[in-house]
């Protein structure tokens, strides 16, 4: 986009932004780099392009993260009071301190590097058996698999469910609830309809999981010693696993796969040195950013940020998508993958007290997925042109419509 051409004021909601945002986030981030976004219906939001603009509003308690602000803003708007649904209300993700706090502690607790780590092996048997039902497909006769819809999509889904305890005979019920409330808009009441029977699944696991504990989430949550959760915190966070934790990684799992099947060099180095796997899954995050932009803020009083001064009671996006190509922080080809490129500082978890507590599992998950896809399937190819690949929208995520492949 060069200086000549006009922004639209719904410049992020469009399709061709949905399909490469990169070149407007270019202009952006040199031209306007807190700028402006006309919302739908009335109203407006701040966007963050720059790295370190955005880094520090993350860090800025005066741009608040709890659900209720938010609600009072879009009570104001609409002109009639709004509330959050409790299954949305009372994770930490939409709190701020002091109940984030606590909600943090307890969570952090069961997502530690070393927790994680433990989940391994079984990350690896799903990732098997979904592999396996791709092969079996080949062996009879079809001609390639959809990535997304095989792989990408039920993997955090069910690595997921097993993780918070959920029985394998509801397995696909989670597959069907966690597409349903990715697809289908919160406004339709085939939504409401979805929340109340995944609330109503829920409920009942918690007061199971108090019954009867077991070695999973929702029972280390019910029963912790310390900053033990109510059943309606659990209920919150159950649905944020199931929404942002599914989301994100399946969105992730996707783009890598394709950043892999579009650049072989780098794909048979990493073949031939597993070991390298790890090390390189932050330059694989930034390139992907699975992440366009952070859950949204509000300002609680007037902020500062890029010489921009935005007033109290306003929306603010951070566009981690942009801060991920940022060439004042990557200033070293940032539009290219680069894993010999010293691990990055991006963005795409979040900053400070909002950092993703599920981002080793999500990195975990990611490279499972991809190795072991590609051990099993080292002649894996793309079925189409690279060009002809779209993406959904999405205000916060950059999932793939579909990622058709051939494997032999």
């Amino acid at each position: 986009m060069t200086e000549q051409q006009k922004l639209s004021k719904y410049w992020m909601l469009t399709n061709e932004y949905t399909q490469n945002p990169y070149p407007v986030l270019e202009y952006v981030r040199e031209e306007r780099p807190v700028c402006e976004l006309a919302i739908p219906g009335g109203g407006r939001a701040w966007v963050v392009t720059r790295h370190e603009d955005a880094k520090a509003a993350l860090a800025d308690p005066r741009l608040s993260r709890d659900i209720h602000v938010h609600y009072r803003l879009l009570s104001e708007q609409a002109g009639y009071e709004m509330t959050p649904p409790p299954e949305h209300a009372n994770h930490l993700a939409n709190l701020e301190p002091p109940r984030h706090t606590p909600l943090r502690k307890a969570i952090s607790a069961n997502f530690t590097p070393r927790r994680t780590n433990s989940l391994r092996e079984r990350v690896e048997q799903i990732a098997d058996e979904l592999l396996d039902d791709i092969a079996a497909d080949v062996a009879g006769g079809a001609p390639g698999a959809d990535l997304i819809a095989a792989y990408a999509d039920p993997l955090p889904v069910i690595v997921i469910a097993e993780l918070m305890g959920v029985p394998v005979s509801a397995w696909p019920d989670f597959l069907r609830w966690s597409t349903e409330l990715r697809e289908t808009p919160a406004e339709d009441p085939a939504s409401a309809q979805t929340v109340k029977e995944l609330s109503s699944f829920m409920s009942a696991l918690i007061a199971e999981k108090e019954r009867e504990p077991g070695d999973d989430l929702i029972s280390a949550l019910v029963h912790a010693e310390t900053g033990r959760l109510t059943p309606t915190e659990i209920l919150s966070t159950a649905f944020a696993l199931m929404t942002g934790g599914n989301d994100t990684t399946a969105s992730l799992i996707g783009g890598v796969l394709l950043t892999l099947l579009t650049h072989p060099k780098e794909r048979a180095g990493l073949l031939a040195e597993p070991g390298r796997w790890g090390s390189e899954m932050d330059e694989l995050v930034r390139f992907v950013s699975p992440i366009t932009n952070t859950l949204q803020r509000a300002t609680v009083e007037p902020v500062e940020i890029g010489g921009v001064t935005i007033p109290a009671g306003e929306t603010v996006i951070i566009s981690a998508i942009s801060t991920n190509r940022d060439r004042d922080q990557f200033p070293d080809r940032p539009d290219e993958f680069d894993p010999a490129r010293p691990k990055p500082s991006h963005l795409s978890f979040g900053h400070g007290i909002h950092y993703c507590s599920g981002a080793h599992l999500a990195k975990l998950m990611t490279e499972v997925a991809a190795r072991r896809f590609f051990d099993r399937f080292p002649a894996a190819r793309l079925a189409v042109d690279p060009s002809e690949l779209r993406y959904r929208f999405s205000m916060v995520v950059r999932p793939l419509e579909e990622l058709p492949v051939r494997v032999s």
